[in-house]
This record gives structure tokens, C-alpha cells and sequence, in this order.
């Protein structure tokens, strides 16, 4: 066994290196307009789903990771996910078949739900609070700076060309031998299996409301690309520089989330959800570069406010014994919210009269001002009875 000490430098950036991979999915959103062009006969909401469909897959591995890493270990667990995602990752590459491509892209979210949950199981097992509670933090700001770093990285690849852009999953194999030589095998403590876990309402309410918001915010990531390449007239390198300041501004809020909390409490919700109304707006509104960018921004900060707070609502709203089966079911809420997303864009478009590729944005702002007003509602007139923290 490794004597490696888990509170050295050295062995939190191997733990934290690998989440760099699991928000890759949406990393090569500024590709997709190139892409559009080589498969003309393809529907965009088709070629969106290169940037989702492998959230598909990432749902049903998840289910399947904790067994599995049962049976041969969480250290090769990981392992072969990332082995997975860096080959199947590069696959468009060489690839012109776009059936092929997508086939690639279910097996990329086949290794990410492989590491997915277990990035954060390992760290329960090396951590103990308040250093825990630090490093799930420090995990959520590596996966945003990670994305923020390869959607730069695409920017620059897809003046290349669109294949060049899936380069960015070589990535995988250096972290994986960084993690390899610096991790070792966590030990897997027993469990009381015969105590049964289940849901309640409360779970399945959040569970909706973090569906609806990640596909809200994986909008902004994959239409800000057809805005600026279709209705602008502008590269893909400006939306990859775009998405990447969104992307920054979810780090930043993510990372005073405890703050913003502790002053506003319950409130952080619908104000989460107000800032991405708010975003839509004038993403909408704006026909221009700067009005993007502006919008995207104030996206931003909404998504790291709304997913941190229902996540810290768990011990509350969970069934006593059943905090794991609640985490896991709001992951695979979020995970269903990334893929249906060109389908909620298309549908979304078709509910006002405009015809541009920020046309949906103008629904999402009053579908979240109609939820907002909702919200508020409760908190103000109904929560008041009861001890819950919705």
C-alpha cells in the first residue's frame, strides 16, 4: 500500500485531477456549428446531441459504478472509465460517419458515469469533515475550471477543424497515470445492506427542479455557439471564449455559495433561478456579441446557487438512511436535464414567434419567472408551517 499522505499537495491534485473530465461533454459545444456544416442533411438538435447524448449513458453507468467498483475496486473502476473516455473521446477524430460519432459519444458517457459518483466517493473514504466538506468544494471549482480551460482549448482547435477539437480527451491519459501512481486503492467499508433505501415527494420535486435547471444551463452552453457562428456571423473561438466566461462565473459563485447562503438562506433558490430568467433576457434581447456575453454571464452565477442548494438539501428532505439513493437520483436528474436539452431547445423555440437561434431563450425567461413567482409563494405563505427548508 501506498504511503502516500492524502493531506500532501501532491495526492489532492491527483484525487481532484480526475473530475477535470466529467463536464467534457459539453466542452466541444463550440465545434458543433463546424460540425452542422459537414452534415447537412443532419438537423441541428441532432448535431446538439453530440454535446448531450452522452449523458444518456452517464445515467445508467452511474447505477452501475458502485457495483461494479464492489467487485474489482474503486482505483480500476475509475481507471477504466477514464480509458474509455480518452479513447472513445478521440474517435471523431478520424471519423466522418456521424452515426459512428454518436455511438463514440454514449461510450465517452459510459466512462464518465464510471468515475462520476466515485470522484466524490473517494473522497469520503480519504477525508473526514471539515477537510471533506473542503475538498467536495475544491471538486466542484476543478470540474468548472476544467471545462473553462478545454472550451479555450477547443476555441483554438476547431480553426483547425471541427475533428481537431475532440483532440481535448487525450487529456484522460495523463490524469489517469497521474492518478495511478499517486492514488492507491481506498479501502470499502461494509455496509448494512438489508436496511432498504427509498425516495419521497421532496426528492422527486428537487429532483424535476435540477432537471429543468441544468437543461437550462446546458442552453446557454450549446445555443451560445448557433447564436454567434448563425445569427452573428462570428467564429467558433468567440463562443468558446463566451461559454468559458460562463463558465468561470459558475466557478466563482460556486465557490462563495456558503456566503451567499448564509445571508439570503432559503431565498438563494429563487434568486438562482431569477438570475438565469434574467440571462435568458438578455441573451434574447441583445443581437450582439457583448449581449452574449452579458447574458451568459448573469447564467453563470445561477446554476452553482440552485444545484448547491438542493444538494445541501439532502439530509433534509431524504428519508432517514436514504441520503445515498437521493444523492445518486438528483445526479441522475441533473444528468437527464444535460442530455434532453436540444430537444427542450427545440420544443421551447416553438412556443414563441421567433425564428433566431436565441428565439428559446425568450420562453426559458418566462417559464423561470412563472416557477419564480411560484416559489416565492410557498416560501412566503405555506413553508411558514412547517420545519422544512424548501
Amino acid at each position: 500500500m501506498s504511503q502516500k499522505n492524502p493531506h500532501s499537495k501532491i495526492f489532492i491534485l491527483a484525487i481532484l485531477s480526475v473530475s477535470i473530465m466529467i463536464t467534457t461533454g459539453t466542452a466541444i459545444s463550440s465545434a458543433l456549428p463546424e460540425m452542422a456544416k459537414s452534415f447537412p442533411n443532419i438537423s441541428v438538435a441532432k448535431i446538439d446531441m453530440i454535446a448531450t447524448i452522452q449523458q444518456f449513458s452517464v445515467m445508467v453507468t452511474l447505477l452501475l459504478s458502485g457495483i461494479i467498483s464492489k467487485k474489482i475496486g474503486i482505483k480500476k473502476t475509475i481507471s477504466i472509465g477514464l480509458i474509455l473516455t480518452g479513447v472513445a473521446g478521440v474517435f471523431p477524430l478520424f471519423s466522418h460517419n456521424f452515426s459512428l460519432i454518436l455511438i463514440s459519444r454514449l461510450i465517452v458517457g459510459c466512462g464518465i458515469g464510471l468515475f462520476n459518483s466515485l470522484a466524490i466517493t473517494i473522497m469520503d473514504l480519504f477525508y473526514e469533515d471539515p477537510t471533506r466538506s473542503e475538498m467536495l468544494g475544491f471538486r466542484s471549482a476543478t470540474e468548472q475550471i476544467g471545462v473553462s480551460i478545454l472550451n479555450i482549448i477547443v476555441g483554438m482547435l476547431v480553426l483547425i477543424n471541427w475533428h481537431a477539437s475532440f483532440l481535448i480527451y487525450l487529456l484522460a491519459f495523463p490524469l489517469l497515470a497521474f492518478f495511478l501512481k499517486v492514488v492507491p486503492e481506498p479501502p470499502i467499508p461494509e455496509t448494512n445492506s438489508d436496511k432498504k433505501q427509498r425516495i419521497n415527494v421532496s426528492v422527486i420535486i428537487m429532483t424535476l427542479l435540477l432537471a429543468l435547471m441544468v437543461a437550462c444551463s446546458t442552453s446557454v452552453v450549446i445555443q451560445i455557439p448557433n447564436i454567434v457562428v448563425t445569427d452573428l456571423s462570428k467564429t467558433g473561438a468567440v463562443s468558446s471564449l463566451i461559454i468559458s466566461v460562463n463558465t468561470l462565473m459558475g466557478m466563482i459563485t460556486g465557490i462563495f455559495f456558503g456566503r451567499v447562503y448564509g445571508f439570503v438562506k432559503k431565498f438563494v433558490l429563487p434568486i438562482g433561478i431569477i438570475f438565469m430568467a434574467i440571462g435568458s433576457l438578455v441573451i434574447v434581447s441583445y443581437h450582439s456579441v457583448l449581449g452574449a456575453t452579458i447574458g451568459a454571464i448573469i447564467c453563470g452565477i445561477s446554476y452553482p446557487l440552485v444545484g448547491s442548494y438542493i444538494f445541501s438539501l439532502v439530509n433534509v428532505i431524504a428519508p432517514e438512511g436514504s441520503e445515498t439513493l437521493a444523492n445518486s437520483t438528483l445526479l441522475i436528474g441533473a444528468n437527464l436535464g444535460s442530455f434532453s436539452t436540444p430537444f427542450f431547445l427545440s420544443e421551447l423555440g416553438k412556443l414563441n414567434s421567433l425564428t433566431t437561434q436565441a428565439g428559446p431563450f425568450l420562453t426559458i425567461f418566462w417559464l423561470l419567472i412563472i416557477l419564480t413567482v411560484i416559489i416565492l409563494i410557498y416560501q412566503l405563505f405555506f413553508q411558514k408551517k412547517t420545519n422544512n427548508q424548501l
